[in-house]
């Protein structure tokens, strides 16, 4: 408001002190209600960024204080350079602990099949146990499917499937007049449908 007419704050200094605020902002807010929650998991991977920084993704999962539902919710990206477990374990408590949750109330860890991750004796989820005992580590549910997914892919008969199925979803979006007979034999097959559209994901 006290700034000159030709002020646009399109600069990409002012668009990343937006972006840093905002994400400070909303990080709080997650913080905030994990710490209303009695007990809160731990999700982390670790990934390499696009000039190669290894980071850790940081998430909590929790139950709201009042409508007792389960919330997941990504907390920060951790650059970090020691990959031993010991390393790995200490940047994730540091980082819970700066971000001002209590870590013992934390009950579960969950992380994906890496020895690094998942070791049961120089792995972060055992050496964080040592620490809090009460943390159990689970193997990530979704890191398991997707291995399932990955092993099933190489029987030629489920690699098949899939690659009919989705020549039939390119059959259909490559053309509106077709999309729209699918969408007509749809709900002549099914008038209970209440949803209408036909999405494909190619």
């Amino acid at each position: 408001m006290n700034s000159g007419g030709r002020s646009m704050c399109t600069s990409s200094f002012i668009q990343n002190e937006i972006i840093n605020t905002f994400g400070h902002l909303i990080q709080s807010q997650i913080v905030i209600n994990v710490r209303k929650s009695i007990f809160y998991s731990v999700l982390a991977d670790e990934t390499t960024d696009i000039s190669q920084i290894e980071q850790f993704s940081l998430c909590v999962r929790y139950v709201e204080d009042q409508s007792y539902k389960i919330r997941e919710h990504f907390l920060t990206f951790v650059p970090f350079y020691d990959v031993t477990g010991a390393g790995l374990d200490n940047t994730v408590l540091e980082t819970l602990s700066i971000t001002g949750l209590d870590l013992k109330k934390m009950r579960r860890q969950g992380y994906d099949g890496a020895a690094t991750m998942r070791g049961q004796f120089r792995g972060v989820q055992a050496s964080i146990k040592e620490k809090l005992p009460l943390a159990l580590y689970t193997h990530c549910s979704s890191h398991s499917l997707n291995l399932c997914l990955s092993d099933a892919s190489n029987i030629p008969s489920i690699r098949n499937c899939m690659g009919f199925i989705k020549e039939v979803c390119r059959f259909f979006h490559m053309s509106a007049k077709r999309t729209g007979i699918l969408k007509s034999m749809t709900s002549n097959c099914c008038p209970e449908q209440k949803k209408k559209e036909t999405y494909f994901i190619m």
